[in-house]
């Protein structure tokens, strides 16, 4: 066996061991929002994880190329529909929550009604990644797929004009960039192993909460980003952002002023990649 069969073998039978355990969640966990924690969650970094072996054991480019970008779509699609249902989950009077969850906020909003205020012109950016998701899944760069990807890409980032990103003041830095991704990792690792010890607990022993961050972000993709990274971290999900305040519900916890910190310490680190720690001080 070479080194790569090797860790790909690792991921494999580590993402398999993940979907499992998210399995034995939906039994254990006392709730429709802590289950989630495993279901969606769990399964999602599973499904990564085996993606990646495959990634290991992908021998042509193209391949290659279509197996990163499902990570890169199950990163930025999973957290968004967990947040979604969890939101509806806790916001739905006929929805049962466990009764060791603890509100450590004021209150916690309802959802407005009412639709989006629409704004006028697409993202470029949307467009290149729509049109690259595009041949990436077709793997030809024949002119019928190319102008079928043009027009594609062109007519879903019109549909969805209103939902264009406001890009930082500043350009992304990369080596504030790379820290970040390590330090999401480590988190990850982190949260994962904890998501596994609460496997042991007891419904009884499970403590749940909503905490409310205030938040130093502002821009719409350095919040995403950072909603994206806290509800794919294990262990803890964005439930609602109002007013810059953030409410995150949290698996299992005695000490909300960690997971306080541990928000904090990624919002930094998305700060610093681009280049906004020292317009917005705490």
């Amino acid at each position: 066996m070479s080194v790569v069969d090797f860790i790909a073998a690792v991921f494999l039978v580590g993402g398999a061991a993940l979907i499992a355990l998210g399995s034995v969640g939906l039994v254990t966990f006392p709730d429709v929002l802590t289950r989630m924690h495993a279901a969606t969650k769990a399964a999602t970094v599973g499904v990564i994880a085996t993606t990646v072996a495959a990634v290991f054991e992908a021998g042509a480019p193209g391949g290659l190329l279509l197996l990163l970008l499902v990570v890169a779509l199950l990163f930025l699609s999973g957290p968004l529909g967990m947040s979604l249902l969890a939101r509806a989950a806790y916001h739905d009077p006929e929805t049962p929550h466990s009764p060791n969850t603890r509100e450590l906020v004021a209150s916690l909003p309802r959802p407005e009604s009412g639709a989006t205020a629409l704004r006028l012109g697409t993202s470029p950016l949307l467009i290149v990644w729509l049109f690259g998701v595009w041949l990436a899944l077709f793997g030809s760069f024949a002119p019928n797929v190319v102008g079928g990807g043009v027009l594609v890409a062109g007519l879903v980032a019109y549909v969805f004009r209103h939902l264009s990103p406001r890009w930082p003041r500043a350009l992304m830095r990369p080596w504030a960039a790379g820290r970040f991704v390590v330090h999401f990792i480590v988190q990850l690792a982190a949260s994962t192993w904890g998501v596994i010890v609460a496997l042991r607990l007891s419904r009884d022993e499970i403590r749940p909460a909503v905490i409310g961050v205030p938040l130093r972000v502002r821009t719409r993709t350095e919040i995403t980003l950072l909603m994206n990274s806290i509800s794919f971290t294990p262990g803890t999900v964005a439930l609602e952002l109002h007013h810059h305040e953030l409410f995150v519900h949290v698996l299992d916890t005695d000490d909300p002023e960690g997971v306080v910190a541990d928000v904090r310490a990624m919002e930094s680190h998305i700060m610093d990649m681009f280049g906004t720690e020292v317009q917005r001080p705490l």
